[in-house]
């Protein structure tokens, strides 16, 4: 009976063992798919967050582009408003012009004595002299604009122009149109490539 009794007792210890081992076997086999399961959802959260890094800039100049170009048609209208009614002529100070509708549209700085577009570019607006082209309306030169949005700026904003030249290349003027132009004139000034562009343009009133 002793010898049956110890031969059960060695059998149910070794599958006592035998399933511990098992149990402790499934557990790291368990451990290492979590981990691999980690290590995948960590990479897929950096590629994630890298394309964010890189999407989200675009997307905040693109909105800022968005309300730049509704604040020059606001502008545009207040011009030809102005003229209109003779409140805005070739005589008008820098002053007068500070008070007017034509500036309402952007922000102001220096206790609302400078005023700035959307990419933070200091807008400068003076009356046209009245003896060449166009013979009334405004000069403005505003800068600050990325390449890519003065491109896309310029090229859909060009119609509201009289006159444009981008970076100190004519684009636009009473005898000449060069459309095609523009990309190249945003992203250049005077042979240097630039990622900031400044244009001067008129409004006609």
């Amino acid at each position: 009976m002793n010898v049956h009794a110890t031969a059960s007792e060695v059998a149910k210890t070794r599958t006592t063992i035998t399933q511990r081992l098992t149990q402790r076997l499934s557990r790291r086999r368990q451990r290492g798919v979590t981990l691999v399961e980690l290590s995948v959802a960590v990479a897929v959260m950096g590629l994630i967050m890298a394309g964010a890094m890189v999407g989200v800039p675009r997307l905040m100049n693109s909105v800022k582009l968005s309300q730049e170009m509704k604040d020059w048609q606001m502008a545009a209208l207040a011009v030809q408003n102005g003229v209109a009614s003779g409140t805005l002529t070739a005589n008008s100070s820098d002053d007068e012009i500070m008070k007017m509708a034509v500036t309402e549209p952007f922000n102001r700085t220096d206790a609302g004595k400078r005023l700035l577009n959307r990419f933070g570019g200091t807008i400068v607006i003076a009356p046209v002299p009245g003896s060449g082209y166009p013979s009334s309306g405004v000069t403005v030169t505003s800068g600050g604009y990325p390449s890519a949005q003065c491109a896309e700026f310029a090229g859909k904003m060009n119609n509201l122009f009289a006159t444009l030249t981008v970076n100190g290349t004519e684009i636009k003027s009473d005898k000449k149109l060069d459309i095609p132009g523009i990309t190249d004139a945003c992203a250049k000034k005077g042979g240097s490539d630039v990622t900031q562009a400044e244009m001067v343009f008129t409004i006609a009133g």
